[in-house]
């Protein structure tokens, strides 16, 4: 209800008891005043009746003609009810009453209680008594009056108060409208609309604040949409070599397969780093930088000198993408050999293993991405059993490709086993593991060589294969999990989340192993709160309820994932790798990073760092608030031997 209508209603409600009390006095008035004439007309009569007997010595019979129409008199007064000689024992001998005597209302008995007022005089030189009875009919009568003129004066008061208590109320809220109006403006975002007025001394303060505070969040704002423009942009680049990276390749590839493409052919051009893995192991993560950086700029170098080459971009650790015009077989081969001999030049291990695999496929706009990146995979593939290390799509049968891969997954699924790997979650200020995150590493059962992530990923999802790969890495970590106290991670893709019976198996298992729910967690991609939202929160909510605990991954790369993270609630969040890389040297990400930290800490929700590789990077973390690190600063992958 309005300020005003409260008001409005509090003094009719005055009003109306003060017309209550007012009608009230009044009839009491109306009750005296009957009484009193009542009084004064007996006294008159008792005194004429004294006089006419007094001055002619009436006989008996004279004195009753007297009397009777001494009473008949008194008896026609309207406020009068009857008049009466009576004895002392109450015999009436004369009666007369008032011919229009009428019946009174229920309602004004209830109002009125009091009996009729009687006047009792004796009769001089008689033994005889005058009773007068008054009319409440009378009473009732000009209490009627009363009250209709009371009525009328309450709802002209009533009305009068409703415009003047309206009139007042508009007067006083338009500063809190406008405030109100500020207000709202400021949560659509727009802060440069104009100030809040407020004319009036009491709100003088408030409008002030209110205009400041809009001027404040104005600068915030403008500040925040900056630095939400410059992640933009850099999330598009590859944070180390400033290439742009897979997110800006997927679009530039949308962009070129769609329906309203040209079907003019492009060449797809993979050079994956065959040794990055090594080095990074052997030598140290500095070492495999500084290589990755060497082949960018092998790569950049080649593009200037070949026109036909348009864009290059990072895919993934050591994979990197060419997108160029359909070149000849000479030209194609002299690139590919400019690249693989310069790669192979720069690499820091020379223990004769190849340096570069290169897989190169045509592809027209009316294909898909999975079509094209399937036969790209094919060509890496078969290129390494190529003397040149470089592989073109057309040349080998796509089908085999498929069938090798879903050959190989099989046997891994079939086999129920993988190395798990484990990397600690450290805490800083316990200096200790939160808990450890783990991984699997699947072998090749031909060569027995350890099948690259960056392979095996994209056939499994292409193959409808991560449900299985995620089924087997679980059950291995759950076994192990029952002879050890560690607490464990254990990632989940996108693909599983949103596969019902993977659900449905894993809250079965963990539903009969509910003593390791306590140590588990499990790590999520904020983006499977964007592409699975309503069966990443179901399954949530499972596994906390089975005292499970969910960090989500890569936060800070999707801002639409913050709603789903209101109502998870997940106990972590991980930064995404991307902020936390150079972030001693970068401003820009510790500003964006520290607003992230803000909206965590808001949530009680505990964040956690990834991809942390030197002290600096972990001192200025630390600062900024970040209590949880994990990268090789603090330790690199080992294999988890409980058993």
């Amino acid at each position: 209800m309005k300020l005003s209508s409260r008001i409005n209603w509090g003094i009719i409600a005055l009003l109306f008891f003060a017309f209550i009390a007012l009608s009230v006095a009044e009839l009491r008035v109306l009750q005296s005043d009957t009484s009193t004439l009542i009084s004064d007309d007996t006294e008159k009569a008792l005194a004429s009746y004294t006089k006419a007997v007094n001055t002619t010595s009436a006989s008996s019979q004279t004195r009753s003609v007297i009397l009777n129409a001494l009473a008949e008199n008194l008896a026609d007064r309207p406020y009068i009810a009857s008049a009466n000689i009576a004895d002392k024992q109450g015999n009436v001998s004369v009666r007369h009453e008032n011919a229009s005597t009428n019946v009174i209302p229920s309602w004004f008995a209830l109002i009125d209680t009091t009996p009729a007022f009687n006047k009792r005089v004796a009769l001089p030189n008689n033994d005889d008594y005058l009773v007068v009875t008054s009319d409440k009919h009378a009473v009732y009568t000009k209490f009627s009056a009363v009250v209709v003129k009371n009525a009328v004066m309450f709802v002209a008061l009533s009305f009068l108060v409703y415009l003047l208590v309206t009139v007042l109320a508009k007067s006083a809220l338009r500063p809190i409208n406008d405030i109100i109006r500020k207000l709202n403006d400021m949560g659509s975002h727009n802060f440069t609309s104009p100030d809040a007025e407020t004319k009036a001394k009491d709100f003088e303060s408030l409008g002030i604040t209110v205009n400041n505070l809009a001027a404040t969040l104005a600068s915030k704002f403008d500040d925040l949409t900056r630095q939400a423009e410059l992640f933009k942009k850099e999330a598009s680049k590859d944070a180390l070599t400033g290439l742009s990276n897979r997110g800006a390749f997927e679009r530039h590839m949308r962009a070129l397969l769609n329906e309203n493409a040209t079907s003019q052919e492009k060449e797809l051009i993979v050079v994956r780093l065959a040794q990055l893995a090594s080095i990074n192991i052997k030598l140290g993560m500095v070492p495999g930088d500084n290589y990755v950086k060497a082949i960018t700029n092998i790569l950049m170098e080649e593009t200037k000198n070949n026109s036909s080459i348009r864009f290059v971009f990072r895919l993934s650790g050591g994979d990197f993408a060419l997108i160029s015009e359909p070149m000849e077989k000479p030209t194609r081969d002299l690139v590919l050999t400019n690249i693989s001999t310069q790669c192979a030049s720069v690499t820091p291990l020379r223990d004769g293993t190849k340096a570069t695999w290169i897989g190169v496929t045509r592809f027209t706009g009316s294909m898909t991405m999975q079509q094209v990146m399937e036969s790209v995979d094919s060509a890496l593939i078969a290129s390494m059993k190529t003397q040149s290390g470089w592989q073109l799509a057309s040349d080998i049968t796509h089908v085999h490709s498929n069938s090798q891969w879903r050959e190989r997954l099989n046997h891994i699924v079939s086999q129920q086993y993988a190395d798990i790997m484990i990397q600690p979650v450290m805490d800083i200020e316990k200096n200790m593991p939160a808990y450890y995150e783990t991984s699997g590493r699947f072998k090749d059962k031909k060569t027995n060589d350890v099948i690259p992530m960056s392979q095996l990923i994209p056939a499994s999802e292409r193959l409808d294969l991560i449900p299985q790969v995620d089924k087997l890495v679980a059950h291995i970590v759950f076994k192990k999990m029952e002879v050890t106290s560690q607490q464990v991670a254990i990632n989940l893709s996108i693909t599983s989340i949103a596969n019902r019976e993977f659900r449905e198996w894993l809250v079965k298992e963990l539903t009969l192993r509910e003593n390791l729910c306590s140590k588990l967690f499990f790590e999520i991609e904020d983006a499977a709160l964007i592409q699975q939202r309503e069966y990443t929160e179901l399954l949530c909510r499972h596994l906390m309820g089975l005292g499970c605990r969910i960090t989500i991954e890569h936060f800070g790369d999707n801002f639409a994932s913050l709603s789903g993270l209101r109502v998870i609630q997940p106990q972590f969040v991980k930064l995404s790798g991307r902020l936390t890389q150079g972030i001693h040297t970068n401003k820009d990400n510790q500003l964006f990073v520290s607003s992230l930290i803000s909206i965590a800490n808001n949530l009680n929700i505990k964040v956690i760092a990834e991809m942390v590789e030197t002290e600096a990077e972990s001192i200025a973390l630390t600062k900024l608030g970040v209590e949880h690190q994990q990268g090789y600063y603090f330790a690199k992958p080992a294999l988890w031997n409980v058993y």
